[in-house]
């Protein structure tokens, strides 16, 4: 599986600015990825925000007049909301490597960056999907796992 990385799986860049407001958030989220990367001015991904970000809120009892993108993002890491480092890959990201960071950290999405700057997103599903194209698995490695 090794063959495959980041590059050849991403989708274009999707995102939302940090100073987004509520209604113009949602509608953003409305999208087919359960959520969404938050940038800066610079293109440089700051968090992550998630359809269950959003649910939280108002759970918290907030109305999306008092809530913005930076006000909801995480980092992708457990630990703790918002840091300066929030989980990424770069496009030479070996498919293997995603599945964990999706698996062991329970993420939907992964931005995909480069020279700190987002260029794609890759959702549990994007990789789902590419089970399916030919040539994801080599012949080699699908043959190893074939009963004979």
């Amino acid at each position: 599986m090794s063959c495959i990385l980041a590059k050849d799986i991403m989708h274009p860049r999707v995102s939302l600015p940090a100073k987004m407001r509520g209604e113009e958030l949602i509608e953003k989220l409305m999208c087919p990825y359960p959520a969404l990367p938050v940038v800066n001015d610079d293109l440089a991904v700051l968090g992550i925000v998630s359809e269950y970000d959003v649910l939280s809120a108002i759970r918290e009892g907030r109305t999306v007049h008092e809530f913005s993108a930076e006000s909801l993002m995480t980092c992708g890491h457990a630990e703790h909301g918002v840091c300066e480092t929030p989980v990424t890959v770069l496009p030479q990201t070996t498919i293997e490597d995603i599945v964990d960071l999706f698996y062991y950290r329970h993420l939907t999405i992964l931005p995909v960056v480069e020279n700190r700057k987002l260029v794609g997103i890759i959702s549990r599903k994007n990789i789902v999907n590419a089970l399916v194209e030919k040539g994801f698995w080599a012949e080699h490695e699908f043959q190893k796992r074939t009963p004979k």
